[in-house]
């Protein structure tokens, strides 16, 4: 079965790194043996970080031959969650919004890796995706390193835990504390 990717850099702050990690050879290669025909990358709104997606691409022409896999990319969408819902694995900066859009698309829900920024750790991201990974939401790679995503990718293949339906991340953290246990 022929499967989606997408990954997410934020709407906000540039997150190059991360669409630099995933056109590694390794990362790419990867990818192709998890049966991966498509790969959608959001890479933000600053023109900066068009040019890394585009050089990217274009670094990667022969490796992405090889693979079969099909790039495209865009700025800032409007249907984030249409983006979402159609793919198979999203990889994701540590952004809350966009950890609890995943987690709360409808099923079949897709499977999803977040990967720090380490320009922006602040703590409670770094706090929030641990905390669904120990719930085994999720994969949290704890540093954007390729090593740290191939490693989260070799765990695709385990049962996930659907997050607890909460209507705002107060619920969740309560949830979370056992308040409304």
């Amino acid at each position: 079965m022929p499967y989606k990717v997408l990954v997410t850099t934020g709407a906000t702050y540039p997150f190059d790194a991360l669409i630099e990690l995933i056109f590694t050879q390794r990362v790419l290669k990867k990818l192709s043996a998890l049966a991966v025909t498509d790969l959608r990358i959001q890479y933000g709104s600053t023109p900066t970080s068009r040019l890394a997606y585009e050089n990217c691409v274009e670094n990667c022409y022969t490796v992405l031959q090889s693979t079969g896999i099909n790039v495209t990319g865009f700025g800032i969408t409007e249907n984030m969650a249409s983006e979402i819902r159609s793919s198979w694995l999203v990889i994701s900066h540590a952004g809350t919004g966009t950890i609890l859009d995943t987690l709360r698309s409808p099923s079949p829900k897709p499977r999803l890796i977040v990967v720090p920024n380490p320009v922006l750790m602040h703590g409670h991201q770094a706090e929030v995706a641990a905390a669904l990974e120990d719930m085994n939401c999720l994969l949290y790679s704890k540093s954007a390193t390729e090593e740290g995503i191939v490693s989260a990718l070799d765990k695709l293949d385990r049962q996930f835990t659907e997050l607890p339906q909460q209507h705002s991340l107060a619920d969740l953290v309560n949830y979370e504390a056992g308040v409304f246990r």
